[in-house]
């Protein structure tokens, strides 16, 4: 009883946690509107929910994003650079314009070089989800256990994988590690259908989104802070581009050692940077979740995933022994796939962009750096075939579209039956 009580009171908490809005949340912290560069937080729900009586955990089965990076691109960085000193040389910025220009100077030449790097950050945020992993079940990780570990060829890709494993041998030099980056799994890892990436692109989508920036997008107190002439910034400057360009920079400087002593978030108000976020969250709706706009099919993206899951977690439960699987990769995966899941209800489908938030639809509650999937599977014995299994995302127990009476616990068959079907329905 105490401990259906636990579940209980930690089920609420979760519940009210997520309970509150995103712009509550962005107003108390700006960080959350980082979105895909937040820093990865850890989980919320640091007690887990018992299993039931008997069972005990025997397979995970993994999908994680690299750790905290640099950008990718030299231009995310130069492009908001150059637009103000072109207008510093025509004498067009304020005292604050020049030290946002200086503040973008100096972080540009830390990134020289680091273009998509992982930074310190993203190396501990994986050795911390691994020994969470194996603090959390020890009953997987002991002896011998095998270990198969997958990653794109992406260099941040490799090494989180390769930290996450330093970190695992660390705790049990014994484990039997198997670990890969080729080409042949990019297939599943990091699927790239040019039929459905179109859809983005489609009148339809493209003009869904272009009217949200236009009914959500204010960037004059920006500009009036940046620039002395309005009458320059109105002929030259692209005013919504040059605040997303800097709320870019200001967003990725929590994942890097400069971020310590250094911000771009304070050149911002409160409400300018939640509608930015707005904006951004709606634009990720758009290309990769079930929005309309694209025919609700972005989260197929990631069906040979799920199948591959699918297919390898079939086969561990035939096995006596203790096994993982943990696949490295990137948010443009995760979050289809959460999406395709419908994880914590991440499969809505509305044309009402404004009601995404209210449906809780929050685009950093899926994929900050680091964010994983785990699905983790119990059984009796090595004889059950049709074991429970629950879901973590970001560490924290989510709910599946399937009926339960051990939520957050789930039957395998359940599950099978119902996505394959899924699956099937979408490939025929």
């Amino acid at each position: 009883m105490r401990k259906i009580l636990l579940a209980a009171v930690l089920s609420l908490l979760i519940t009210t946690l997520f309970a509150q809005s995103a712009y509550d949340e962005i107003y108390e912290n700006s960080l959350f509107s980082a979105s895909n560069y937040m820093a990865y937080p850890g989980p919320t729900q640091h007690q887990l929910t018992p299993a039931p009586r008997g069972y005990k955990p025997f397979y995970i089965s993994h999908y994680g994003r690299h750790g905290s990076r640099y950008h990718s691109k030299p231009s995310t960085y130069n492009l908001p650079y150059q637009t103000l000193a072109k207008a510093d040389s025509l004498g067009k910025l304020t005292v604050m314009g020049k030290d946002v220009l200086h503040r973008l100077d100096i972080i540009r030449k830390d990134a020289e070089n680091h273009w998509g790097d992982l930074t310190p950050l993203g190396t501990q945020e994986q050795q911390d989800i691994t020994r969470r992993m194996y603090e959390r079940f020890p009953e997987i990780f002991t002896g011998n256990t095998s270990i198969d570990a997958r990653s794109t060829g992406v260099p941040r890709c490799v090494l989180s994988m390769e930290y996450a494993l330093m970190q695992l041998l660390r705790l049990n030099p014994d484990l039997n590690i198997r670990h890969n980056a080729t080409h042949r799994d990019i297939e599943y890892l990091n699927l790239q259908d040019k039929e459905l990436f179109a859809l983005r692109k489609s009148k339809k989508a493209t003009q869904l989104y272009k009217n949200f920036v236009a009914s959500n997008n204010d960037s004059r107190h920006l500009m009036q802070t940046l620039f002395s002439d309005s009458v320059y910034v109105s002929k030259n400057v692209q005013a919504y581009t040059l605040a997303e360009q800097l709320m870019l920079v200001a967003a990725i400087m929590q994942n890097v050692e400069l971020g310590k002593k250094m911000t771009l978030f304070d050149i911002f108000t409160n409400e300018e940077i939640y509608r930015i976020w707005k904006i951004g969250n709606a634009w990720w709706y758009i290309g990769w979740g079930a929005s309309p706009a694209t025919n609700c099919k972005m989260p197929y993206l990631q069906r040979k995933l799920l199948r591959k899951i699918i297919e390898q977690a079939d086969s561990c439960i035939q096995q006596p022994t203790t096994n993982v699987h943990l696949r490295y990769g990137h948010e443009t995966v995760i979050l289809p796939f959460v999406c395709l899941l419908n994880l914590n209800g991440f499969g809505l489908i509305t044309d009402d962009l404004n009601q995404l938030e209210a449906n809780g639809w929050v685009n950093y509650r899926a994929f900050p750096m680091a964010c994983n999937v785990q699905f983790v599977f119990y059984r009796k014995d090595p004889k059950d075939r049709n074991p429970l299994f629950k879901v973590l995302l970001n560490e924290n127990e989510a709910t599946l579209p399937l009926p339960s009476k051990r939520a957050p616990y789930y039957r395998w068959s359940d599950f099978r039956k119902y996505y394959l079907k899924k699956l099937d329905a979408y490939e025929d």
